[in-house]
């Protein structure tokens, strides 16, 4: 299997049961049976039923094992603030399925140099190096989303721009560079400027959603701030939590 074994266990499981493999309210196999199924360590399937749980399709039940819950319909693109594996992990949620193609265009990529009204912006360190980066992401071919992104350089120091159309968490991962290990969220809505109005399939609304996220590596170094700002009556931002 490739390098991170818990998000390949997370994908086939959910493909499963998204395609009913696992119909709602069955208990999938246990941790010692999917431990021998994918040749893992427990803790990598526990990680895997984790992520699971947090996107709300199975829940741990004390004594009986891990459920299948039964699904919400939305019709509009449903979205996580604790996603951790980038614009293209839309495709894999089950509510997601009228999605045919996700396309990044990369408005602007460059360096600059972190002066004290970034640091207000970003939390990075006066001094730091950081590449900026302004992404359209399309979904079905219209734009609904303009990512801005401030991402350290010294945490990704070969970074490039095709790394920014394709996914630079993707990039992360297959370099081996760090695990991305937290994120810290906010969720607010804007009144749309001039600029979002011309890139962003708007119509009528007169504001955007927006979701800012300060990303951690597992070390606790703050690597990323990014604020995604999309369409709102076309997303819909969910969380999942047990009790």
């Amino acid at each position: 299997m490739p390098k991170n074994l818990y998000s390949d266990i997370y994908h086939i499981l959910k493909g499963e049961i998204d395609s009913n493999v696992y119909p709602p309210k069955t208990i999938l196999p246990g941790e010692e049976d999917l431990s021998e199924r994918f040749s893992v360590t427990r803790n990598t399937i526990r990680r895997a039923l984790k992520k699971l749980q947090s996107d709300g399709l199975v829940y741990t039940v004390k004594g009986r094992g891990v459920v299948v819950l039964e699904p919400i319909i939305d019709n509009r693109v449903v979205f996580s603030a604790t996603n951790s594996l980038g614009f293209q992990d839309l495709m894999s949620y089950p509510q997601n399925k009228f999605i045919k193609n996700l396309t990044t265009k990369v408005l602007e990529f460059k360096e600059v140099e972190i002066n004290e009204e970034l640091s207000k912006t970003t939390s990075f360190t006066v001094g730091d190096m950081a590449y900026y980066i302004e992404r359209l992401r399309m979904v079905n071919g219209k734009a609904m989303v303009i990512d801005i992104s401030y991402f350290r350089k010294d945490a990704l120091p070969e970074l490039t721009i095709s790394n920014a159309e394709d996914s630079i968490y993707q990039y992360i991962r297959d370099e081996g560079l760090f695990k991305i290990a937290a994120a810290r969220s906010v969720a607010t809505v804007e009144t749309v400027t001039e600029k979002e109005s011309e890139l962003l399939e708007l119509k009528e609304a007169n504001c955007v959603g927006v979701l800012k996220k300060y990303v951690y590596t597992d070390l606790g170094n703050l690597f990323e701030c990014t604020e995604m700002k999309y369409v709102p009556n076309h997303f819909s931002l969910v969380g999942f939590e047990s009790y």
